[in-house]
């Protein structure tokens, strides 16, 4: 007899965990170690680094999913990016 299914992940191999459940990462080699300190030279925490890279990568994803410029599950090849130049705030102190 078959033994039953014990997690869930088995079930679900290509899903992610639930909602509020933990995920973990392990830092591979070098460079993924530089590209996770760059990413948090912003302040943030390694999990909210994580959490950053992945919101950017998965809407490049769905936006070129969505407009057909590669196929619903292939990886895209991501050749550019725009980035918008940061603006000092100026106070009403300031003189210009």
């Amino acid at each position: 007899m078959a033994k039953p299914k014990t997690t869930e992940q088995q079930q679900r191999p290509n899903l992610p965990p639930e909602v509020g459940r933990s995920l973990s990462v392990r830092i591979l080699d070098e460079g993924m170690y530089d590209d996770l300190r760059v990413i948090m030279q912003t302040g943030c925490d390694a999990s909210a680094a994580v959490r950053q890279a992945l919101l950017l990568v998965a809407n490049v994803y769905y936006e070129a999913w969505n407009r057909g410029l590669t196929p619903p599950g292939v990886t895209p090849q991501i050749v550019s990016m725009n980035v918008k130049p940061t603006r000092p705030v100026r106070r009403a102190d300031q003189a210009v």
